[in-house]
């Protein structure tokens, strides 16, 4: 196998973990912030822990046709930013922000930044360790982020760094209501670094004060 064929191995491998980390993310953070019913979840496994994901069909072809695009998109390169709006369904105002930063460590269409990358290879068990990591402290984000008093509904934005053609999959940020500096709050999470990508997770929410 020629070292470029390798590095595509790597790099899509790279893309799907972290296209499917997102999924579970989705998942979890619909369900922990109840909108939707406890019910309409079921349990799987995923990265060596038992993670919920919805049962409702529509909601999960929604959220699968995104991250089969989302993929693509990781692969090339295309986004930097995934943002998972909560939203009031009543006054379409923002409640909660969920930012994932995904930033491209290496150009593999280098030769030699290939090569480098390949000789610090990490393993699948030390990041699916990570990701363990952070879908515990998303799940224990309850504690301290508010209840909702309205009914929410979610939005999924991307942030393109080049030229994309979006589907009608996805959301449009525009006529949402942003939460005011003076009551939000924001919290970081762990990070996850692959061998060709680091990903960043962040919570920006309304305090309701």
């Amino acid at each position: 196998m020629t070292t470029e064929q390798s590095n595509t191995l790597q790099l899509k491998g790279s893309s799907r973990v972290i296209s499917d980390y997102f999924e579970i993310c989705i998942h979890n953070i619909l369900f922990q912030r109840k909108i939707y019913p406890r019910e309409d979840f079921k349990v799987i496994r995923k990265f060596g822990l038992n993670v919920v994901f919805s049962k409702n069909e529509r909601i999960t072809e929604y959220i699968k046709k995104i991250i089969k695009q989302l993929h693509s998109w990781i692969y090339n390169g295309k986004i930097n930013w995934l943002t998972l709006l909560i939203v009031s369904t009543e006054t379409e105002a923002i409640s909660e922000k969920w930012m994932f930063n995904i930033d491209v460590k290496n150009d593999l269409s280098n030769n030699e930044t290939a090569v480098e990358s390949q000789t610090s290879m990490k393993s699948l068990e030390e990041i699916q360790k990570e990701i363990q990591t952070i879908i515990r402290q998303i799940s224990s984000s309850v504690a301290y982020l508010p209840v909702f008093e309205e009914e929410q509904t979610f939005k999924i934005l991307v942030h393109a760094t080049g030229d994309i053609k979006s589907t009608k999959d996805w959301s449009d940020a525009k006529g949402f209501r942003e939460i005011d500096e003076k009551v939000a709050e924001s919290v970081q999470f762990d990070g996850i670094e692959t061998n060709n990508h680091n990903v960043s997770t962040f919570v920006t929410y309304r305090t309701f004060d």
